[in-house]
């Protein structure tokens, strides 16, 4: 529950086909009963022709409103019977139900907000369970078999088999297809493709749904948090009458058409292909305004004095920058000098735009509020040390076109690691020669690019959906330095790629505003290494031998609560809470890590759920016992306050009395 009532607009319709098999639909409808939810939703029954009582049980579970039954007196199919409830659906989704599957507690929201908080999402599919806790369904695969001469195309179940807490199968991924066993389907979406094709006799309707749905641009996302229980094809002899003709026509559809995800030879062994579409899915943590021209590029540039460095790079940007672009300057609290060139800018160039901050917010912070202020489609963090050459915006963008690249960096002059040439053909204090040595790098080395893990903030261009789906710059780098690696980790963590354009060139004089304030640069590397350190929670010598233990981040994969950075409010960037159903998986995580002595990270998790859920008191007492454990003098004053507060609220907490009460103990008994 909760079902809909005559009083409420259901968000979901579930549509269940039945065709016999009695005891499997009351169990169905029963797990349906059992299992709590937060969408409504109301239950439409096709009843194909049964002839084992299962009309007349229906029947009377209609008459008691607890669903809607359409009796065609005949078996349609699953296709067409799908395609008759969801004419009946008043649900803003749908979700096609198999009658043989029993559904568990929280099943049906991860899915519904999955399409709630993501417009591009079509689709969204669960992990199937056998009833022997094995897996059944961990999404679908595309794969082309060779049979001596013939190839065909299959779909192949993921982790078919596989205990229920296999790692590759608990992961949120964006798939080609889903099995309609149990698929959530956005309702405008189903009608746009007309609903299941009828050519199909119960098998690979949902496959061809699927192309279909993707080849409109729509993504179908696998969500193993919710489960469902399969005892699979057990609808009789019909589930099996037409196999091959199944697979026939969606061979005659679709061979040749999708790109298969593996390769299947004649002597049975199985590779993937370069071009698989199956990719990490995250769900969006921030919506961005949606009037966005395609293919458009808010440049931000952060200024902090130095005007000298400014001008040179705001003539190169007006120069080379074509002015459908909007270039933003991002002021951190400058001296008047660099604040008045700033205004004047503003004034004379339309696609200019100014933000004062007034004060320094340091490199996250200024970046934040110009991506959440940004008016065009992706954004681009540039110096405000650097000069940019002509082109050089079209080529950085270029990368764009693999639609899993999230983050594109130039080659320069002067920065660490692979993006820094060994040397340059110009005088890189005068500039002179600079134009024409960019120019000719572009044409030695047009359209190539290099795959990174890091690309360095100085210039970095960051893809729509991937701010979307991360967030902002970490703000507790403060001033600046690591706060650009600490972003690419969180990138490749979410499933997205990033690249060196080896084509495009931009100088860059290096930390010229650092030393305009006599900053000491290396005590500012060493000391935001130590809050990267510990974020992640690296060795000490993880900076001196390079070791960061990819392997254990990547198992761990991205966590919301750890990894997702908010915006600063702004008209055109709004942050999305956790989700309701997010919260207890969650704290569990954030227990986990409490448990084995990683409390650092138990704190940020604890903060990002009571920054959306304040008056949630598991995570209210949670926190205050990593504050405790974490330093107990400096953290007794905050977790007194939290578990005082889950007691004013709830003086029965058990939990939050005894915490109270033990760290009181300790704190007299050390007095």
């Amino acid at each position: 529950m909760p079902r809909c009532d005559v009083n409420s607009q259901p968000d979901v319709t579930i549509i269940i086909p039945v065709m016999d098999k009695l005891a499997l639909t009351r169990a169905c409808l029963a797990s349906l009963e059992n299992a709590p939810c937060q969408a409504i939703w109301e239950l439409v029954v096709i009843d194909n022709g049964s002839t084992d009582g299962s009309g007349q049980w229906l029947r009377e579970r209609e008459s008691g409103g607890e669903l809607t039954l359409l009796s065609p007196g005949e078996n349609l199919g699953f296709a067409a019977a799908c395609n008759a409830g969801a004419v009946r659906a008043n649900g803003r989704h749908l979700m096609f139900l198999n009658n043989d599957t029993e559904v568990t507690p929280g099943w049906l929201d991860p899915l519904v907000s999955t399409l709630d908080r993501d417009p591009r999402v079509a689709a969204a599919g669960s992990k199937l369970l056998y009833p022997d806790g094995t897996i059944q369904h961990g999404g679908v695969a595309l794969i082309e078999a060779t049979r001596g001469p013939v190839t065909i195309l299959e779909g192949l179940h993921l982790a078919h088999h596989k205990p229920a807490d296999f790692a590759g199968a608990n992961r949120p991924q964006r798939l080609q297809a889903c099995s309609a066993a149990c698929l959530l389907v956005r309702r405008s979406v189903f009608e746009e493709m007309d609903g299941f094709d009828t050519a199909y006799w119960n098998g690979n309707e949902d496959v061809d749904l699927c192309l279909r749905v993707g080849r409109a641009g729509g993504w179908i996302v696998y969500r193993p948090e919710s489960v469902v229980v399969h005892h699979e094809s057990q609808s009789g002899p019909e589930r099996w009458a037409k196999v091959s003709e199944n697979v026939k026509l969606l061979n005659e559809r679709w061979l040749g058409r999708v790109t298969a995800d593996f390769k299947r030879g004649a002597e049975g062994t199985v590779t993937a292909t370069a071009a698989g579409k199956i990719a990490l899915y995250t769900s969006p943590v921030v919506h961005l305004a949606e009037d966005a021209q395609a293919d458009t590029v808010t440049v931000i540039v952060l200024t902090w004095n130095a005007l000298e460095y400014t001008r040179l790079c705001a003539d190169s940007l007006l120069r080379h920058t074509d002015p459908r672009h909007e270039l933003m300057f991002v002021d951190n609290g400058s001296q008047p000098d660099t604040l008045d060139y700033l205004a004047n800018l503003e004034r004379a160039y339309p696609q200019v735009t100014v933000l004062y901050n007034g004060s320094n917010l340091g490199f996250a912070g200024g970046n934040n509020r110009g991506i959440a202020a940004a008016r065009c489609e992706h954004v681009c963090l540039l110096n405000s040390d650097t000069v940019v050459c002509e082109g050089w915006l079209d080529r950085l963008t270029a990368p764009l076109a693999d639609q899993g690249v999230g983050m594109v960096g130039p080659v320069t002059n002067s920065i660490t690691g692979d993006q820094k040439l060994p040397a340059v053909g110009y005088d890189d204090r005068t500039l002179c020669g600079l134009e024409d040595y960019a120019a000719r790098l572009t044409a030695e080395k047009a359209g190539q690019t290099a795959p990174a893990l890091w690309v360095v903030g100085f210039c970095l261009l960051l893809r729509r959906e991937l701010v979307e789906r991360i967030g902002g710059l970490d703000e507790g780098f403060g001033q600046g330095n690591y706060e650009d690696t600490d972003y690419c980790l969180r990138a490749f963590l979410a499933g997205w790629r990033a690249v060196v354009a080896r084509d495009c060139f931009i100088h860059h004089f290096g930390s010229r505003s650092f030393v305009a304030a006599g900053v000491d640069y290396g005590k500012q590397i060493d000391a935001k290494w130590q809050v990267f350190r510990r974020k992640w929670n690296l060795p000490p010598d993880a900076r001196q031998n390079g070791q960061i233990d990819l392997e254990r981040l990547m198992t761990e994969g991205f966590v919301p609560v750890l990894h997702a950075e908010q915006l600063p409010a702004d008209q055109r960037a709004r942050n999305l809470p956790l989700p309701a159903w997010q919260v207890g998986s969650s704290l569990d995580h954030a227990e986990a890590l409490f448990a084995v002595g990683r409390l650092a990270e138990a704190d940020r998790a604890l903060r990002a759920v009571l920054r959306d859920h304040p008056a949630h008191p598991r995570a209210a007492s949670d926190l205050a016992c990593a504050l405790w454990q974490r330093d107990p003098q400096r953290g007794l004053e905050e977790a007194v306050a939290l578990l005082e507060g889950v007691l004013d609220t709830d003086p029965e907490n058990t939990d939050a009395s005894h915490n109270l009460d033990q760290m009181r103990a300790a704190t007299c008994g050390s007095s």
